[in-house]
């Protein structure tokens, strides 16, 4: 396990820290006990190494908007994509997927979602929306499958101490109901960690919900 930097159009985040639109995925863990209790056994497992649980900020992500920062996008231009993600979304329903079992990663821990053929869907709408709005310069990441994002190393450590760990927890799955996504104004920013050295902060300022309502496939 290694420190973890974000991602900025290919390159490690402005040092100082930057806000960019992000469409994501937020789990209500009061209507999701099991999922809750999975994080909450989860976090505990990464107590004891170098790992910022996320918390409040608990989230699968769609996609970034990464043609430009967000200070850059107007209130016009934020209405805009909203606008677009609703209609691209329109027909796409509620989603259900089972999260687990947790995993150790090159730069922290998540949890899978799966089968995730519906959220690779929905990501693609996603996409569609942006790439109308903002043109396709503003998809420059490939979010990779989909997860729901535990906690990000703020220092090295071992994976595979970290991975036995999070082995132990049982139930190691849980179900999770998705009826809507958010476009968030997402802040990374450095603050002290635990040793004092700088650690990633995420934090978020609302900007649209967009429900799924549409028809869910038979079967």
């Amino acid at each position: 396990m290694e420190r973890f930097v974000p991602k900025w159009q290919g390159q490690d985040w402005p040092a100082g820290g930057a806000r960019a639109l992000h469409v994501y995925a937020v789990p209500d863990l009061a209507a999701h006990p099991e999922l809750a209790e999975l994080v909450g056994e989860s976090h505990k497992a990464m107590a004891a190494f170098p790992i910022i649980p996320m918390t409040s900020t608990l989230h699968c992500t769609v996609e970034m908007v990464a043609d430009t920062t967000s200070d850059r996008i107007t209130p016009a231009e934020r209405s805009t994509l909203a606008e677009a993600l609703h209609r691209h979304l329109a027909g796409t329903g509620p989603i259900r997927v089972t999260v687990g079992s947790p995993v150790a990663t090159r730069a922290g821990a998540y949890l899978d979602c799966h089968p995730d053929d519906e959220l690779v869907a929905l990501r693609r709408r996603v996409r569609d929306a942006i790439s109308e709005t903002r043109g396709p310069g503003a998809l420059l990441h490939d979010g990779g499958r989909p997860h729901l994002t535990l906690g990000y190393a703020f220092d090295t450590a071992s994976s595979d101490a970290l991975q036995t760990e999070l082995r132990r927890i049982s139930p190691s799955h849980a179900p999770l109901g998705i009826g809507g996504v958010e476009l968030l104004d997402v802040l990374w920013r450095p603050r002290p960690g635990p040793d004092g050295r700088p650690a990633w902060e995420l934090s978020w300022e609302p900007v649209a919900t967009v429900p799924l309502r549409g028809q869910r496939p038979a079967g």
